[in-house]
């Protein structure tokens, strides 16, 4: 088991892991990046959790720009009219 030098200014990994979040959103301060910077050192699951967060972050971006850039799927003119009457019936 690691030993913490500064055990009151370290957060546990329940808070590291808000502030990794929080350092994605670039929301983060100087001093709460010390912070995070000191645990990561010493806490290797948080070092994995931030390296698996930046892959699902990244693949996430790609499909977003993907499934912009792509034409916009709709449905068929049949299966609109037919939803429509069903909503219609829901209605009476």
């Amino acid at each position: 088991m690691k030993i913490y030098l500064f055990r009151k200014t370290v957060y546990n990994c329940k808070q590291a892991t808000m502030l990794a979040l929080k350092k994605e959103e670039n929301k983060i301060s100087l001093f709460e990046r010390m912070k995070l910077a000191y645990h990561l050192h010493y806490c290797d699951p948080c070092k994995r959790f931030i390296k698996q967060s930046e892959i699902i972050n990244n693949a996430g971006k790609k499909f977003n720009d993907y499934f912009y850039k792509s034409p916009p799927y709709t449905l068929e003119e049949e299966k609109i009219t037919e939803i429509r009457e069903q909503l219609k019936a829901l209605d009476k």
